[in-house]
Formats: structure tokens, C-alpha cells, sequence
């Protein structure tokens, strides 16, 4: 009886003992640390970014893929989710702040079992200007001196338990990349308090000054009337743009071959599908679908540059960018496996992409990529123009708008004169892995698609029917090859198709 008494008072010892094992270890469990929103690096290009819009504002929770707020990159706006569950505790970047680089800190999240007024009063201190680290002035020159024995310090070299370290002072070490062993502690038990790292970052020394120089004050001649001006600053956009022109202009060899077509055909074809299906298709929709086809009969332009290695490959899809013009900049969305498109489909994704693009909504693969891009100002009323290339593409097509061009005279009135609505195409080609033959030859099929078989553009994947009905051994060429092997029939069939 006794031995039962006594096993049972063990077992309930030792379990009273696990018990408040399990409650200790409960309360003294380290808090996760804040999560640290940076800014991404939403595209291959972009350096840094802007905060268009926060869709959360502080004290809201949020939850893993919830978006935080749109990011302004070198291209377009973004969508940033969370990745984190937990508080929005501190936003540091405010909206429409500029040139905010890629890694900064933008904004913090507590977690659940944090208090987030206090996670927001630690990261008060942080801001985009303190993340940059700080040069320190240089040391004084040494004086020697007599050699000092120092007192080894218990307490100072004692290791500091993490665990008595606070979230709040847990962010402060983090951002600011500090030992908090290396920092004097005031708290009870050695425990490091906040103000212990506040009142240790006043102490180092800030970045060394320059030597302030006298300053010369210019008059400024008095005038009735004051100068009005507007600064108008440059965005992430516009930036972007200029950084990659001038290094496509200075680092690639342009060339230019420039065509023209006739836009007669073209103009009565959109009429007859007008009137018999109620099709709208605009005639840059037949110059993207011309284009297409030339890169698949022409694929040495439908190739991305790779001058490490001297070298270009061709891409097995045709995706072409087209040049969008939005109020924060030029972007240029993708239509992909264009050659494949049916016209008609390739309408709809082209009003729609351009909308987008306009609207800032575009996704990233939208406008990561492409092979091709066409430049159109014809909408503007300019006749021709010269565009700069989209590195890593080989090659960029500029079309301008149509002007009447006199052909002919009339045979039944000799002084009428007759009239063609003509089209000028200038293509830009990096001349070390395209020669101008090879332009010469794309320009030409993609005029005589535009100019006198239209409507071969309405077919889905004409190159490919050709490829499956010519001979091998026949000795025309890529454009001769696709005229011979689509039949009239199958030309009108398609005209007329809804």
C-alpha cells in the first residue's frame, strides 16, 4: 500500500513538473519578428520604384496573398501581396514618393501575437533616407601610448539570452544590422531595452561632412512680371526609357530599310467584311497580322541578341510587342503566337491589351519579353519616322499614315489623275546580325501581304498551310511558296468566312 502511495506521488511529481516545464517554456517563447516589406523588383530592368496607391493603411490585418498596394514600376503598375499574415503596423513610403530603390524597406507587418502600436513606434525610425548605409568619418591618427592592463568585464562579456530581447528591439537590431551583444543594457537582468539601441545610434558618429564652402549669391534682376514656369519631373517610367534608348543607340549599330504599301485592297476588304459579317478589323490589325507572317517567312528578324557570345537565336514563337503611349510613358504590351492568331481574335486582344496598358493594369508577362515591336503614329497624322530598337530584339518596324500618292491617269479622263492611299514602313535592324537584305526581303513580304493579297491575313496559320502542300524541291521563294499553295477558293472562303 505504501509502495502504490508512494509510486503515485512520484508519477503526479513528475508530471506537476512537466506541466510547468511546458507553461515556462510557453511563456518565455521568443515572438517571431516583424516582417519587413521591401520593395521588389517586379521586371529585369527596374532599379526602383514608387507606391502608386496603398490599399491597406496601418492597424489593418492582412493575410497572405492580400494586396498591400500598387507598385509603380519601370513599365507598368503592380499588384504587391503579402506574404506574411499578420498586422500592417508602419507604412514607411508614403504614395508617389520617387525613386525609391529596390530592397528598401516600405513597410512593416506584427505578427498576431504582437502589439502593433508598438512594432509601428520602433519603425518609426526607419525611413528610406536612414536604410542607406552610413560612411563614417575617418579615425584619428594613433598616439602611442603606455600599454594599459584592462580588467576583464564579467558582465559585459557574458553572452546576452536572446529571448529577453523584445520585437520591437529585435526590428531595431535588424534594420539598422546591429550586434545587440555590442550594446550596454539597462534593463533588469541585463535585458536590452529600446531605448538602449535609440540611445546607442545617437552616439555613432554620422556621416562625414564635406567642408562647407562659401556660397556666391547671384542677383536676380527685379521684373515687372515673375517667369512662369512648370517643373515637370521625370518618372520611373520615363527614366527607364531613356537609360535603355541611349544605350540601344550608343551600343547597337542601326540600320534602316524603309518600303511602302498600298492600303486600296485593304481599305475595300474591311468594307465587304463590314458590310456582309458586321466585322471591324482596323487596318493595324492587318499590319500586325502582315508583320507576323514575314517573321515566320523571315525568322532571322523574329531573334533576340546576345552579344556576350556574339550570337542571336531565333525564338519559335512570333510575339510582338506593340508600342502603347500611356501619360507616365511609352510601353510596349505583347500579343503572342500572333502568326497563329486568326485577325478577327487578334482585334480584341489588341484593344484590350492597349486598354490595359493605358489603364496601368497590365500583368508582368504583358510586357516581359516579345521578339518583334511595331511603332505606330499614324493615328497622329506622321507620314514617316525612325524608331529605336527594343534591345534585346534584332529589329523594330516604324509605320506611319497614309497619304494619297498619284499613280495613274485616268484612261477615260485624261486630266484626271488617279490616286493610291500609300503607307511607309521603316524597319530598324541591328546591322551585326541582320544585313539589309534580309530587312529588304521582310519588308517586301509584309507589303505585298498588305498591298496585294489581303486576304491571306485572314487566314489562321496560311505559313503553315503552305509548309504542309509545297513541294520541297520547289525553287521560289518563302512568299511564291505561300501564294502557290493557297488556292483562290481557299482565299475567298476565308474573305468571306464570319
Amino acid at each position: 500500500m505504501y509502495c502504490g502511495v508512494f509510486r503515485n506521488f512520484v508519477l503526479f511529481g513528475s508530471l506537476f513538473k512537466v506541466g510547468l516545464r511546458q507553461r515556462y517554456l510557453h511563456i518565455c517563447r521568443v515572438s517571431a519578428s516583424p516582417f519587413q516589406v521591401k520593395m521588389p523588383s517586379l521586371s529585369p530592368t527596374m532599379e526602383d520604384g514608387s507606391i502608386a496607391q496603398w490599399t491597406k493603411k496601418e492597424g489593418d490585418s492582412v493575410s497572405v496573398g492580400d494586396v498591400l498596394c500598387e507598385v509603380q514600376t519601370d513599365k507598368a503598375v503592380v499588384a504587391l501581396e503579402s506574404e506574411e499574415d499578420g498586422i500592417l503596423a508602419k507604412i514607411l513610403v508614403p504614395e508617389k514618393m520617387p525613386n525609391v530603390k529596390v530592397g528598401a524597406f516600405i513597410a512593416v507587418i506584427a505578427t498576431s501575437d504582437e502589439d502593433w502600436k508598438e512594432v509601428a513606434a520602433s519603425a518609426a525610425t526607419l525611413s528610406p533616407t536612414t536604410q542607406q548605409p552610413k560612411i563614417s568619418a575617418p579615425p584619428p591618427p594613433a598616439v602611442e601610448t603606455a600599454p594599459k592592463v584592462l580588467q576583464p568585464d564579467v558582465a559585459a562579456s557574458a553572452p546576452r539570452d536572446s529571448s529577453r530581447i523584445g520585437p520591437a528591439v529585435r526590428l531595431l537590431l535588424q534594420s539598422h544590422g546591429l550586434d545587440g551583444a555590442a550594446i550596454p543594457a539597462s534593463g533588469p537582468h541585463g535585458t536590452l531595452l529600446k531605448e538602449d539601441v535609440l540611445s546607442y545610434l545617437t552616439t555613432q558618429p554620422s556621416g562625414s561632412q564635406a567642408p562647407s564652402s562659401e556660397q556666391v549669391v547671384v542677383a536676380v534682376p527685379s521684373g515687372s512680371t515673375p517667369a512662369l514656369f512648370t517643373d515637370i519631373p521625370l518618372t520611373t517610367m520615363r527614366m527607364t526609357i531613356a537609360k535603355r534608348l541611349t544605350q540601344s543607340k550608343t551600343t547597337i549599330p542601326h540600320g534602316f530599310v524603309r518600303s511602302v504599301a498600298s492600303l486600296d485592297k485593304i481599305m475595300d476588304m474591311r468594307k465587304q467584311l463590314k458590310d456582309r459579317a458586321g466585322l471591324k478589323i482596323s487596318v493595324n490589325d492587318m499590319i500586325i497580322k502582315a508583320t507576323a507572317l514575314g517573321l515566320r517567312l523571315v525568322p532571322e528578324l523574329n531573334a533576340l541578341a546576345d552579344p556576350a557570345n556574339n550570337s542571336c537565336r531565333t525564338q519559335p514563337s512570333v510575339d510582338i510587342c506593340m508600342a502603347v503611349a500611356t501619360p507616365a510613358g511609352l510601353i510596349t504590351p505583347i500579343l503572342q503566337n500572333v502568326d497563329r492568331t486568326p485577325v478577327t481574335q487578334l482585334s480584341v486582344m489588341a484593344t484590350n491589351l492597349a486598354k490595359r496598358a493605358r489603364d496601368g493594369k497590365l500583368q508582368l508577362h504583358e510586357f516581359q519579353g516579345g521578339s518583334f515591336t511595331i511603332s505606330n503614329l499614324g493615328m497622329f497624322g506622321i507620314r514617316e519616322f525612325t524608331a529605336i530598337i527594343n534591345p534585346p530584339q534584332v529589329a523594330i518596324m516604324a509605320v506611319g499614315s497614309g497619304f494619297p500618292k498619284p499613280v495613274d491617269t485616268s484612261p477615260t479622263l485624261p486630266n484626271k489623275v488617279l490616286f493610291s492611299n500609300q503607307m511607309s514602313m521603316t524597319l530598324s535592324i541591328d546591322s551585326r546580325f541582320v544585313d539589309q537584305s534580309t530587312a529588304g526581303r521582310f519588308l517586301s513580304y509584309v507589303s505585298r501581304l498588305l498591298s496585294e493579297h489581303p486576304e491571306i491575313l485572314l487566314a489562321d496559320d496560311p505559313v503553315a498551310t503552305a509548309a504542309l502542300r509545297t513541294d520541297s524541291g520547289n525553287v521560289f521563294d518563302e512568299f511564291d511558296m505561300l501564294l502557290l499553295s493557297l488556292s483562290t477558293e481557299t482565299m475567298v472562303r476565308a474573305a468571306s468566312a464570319p
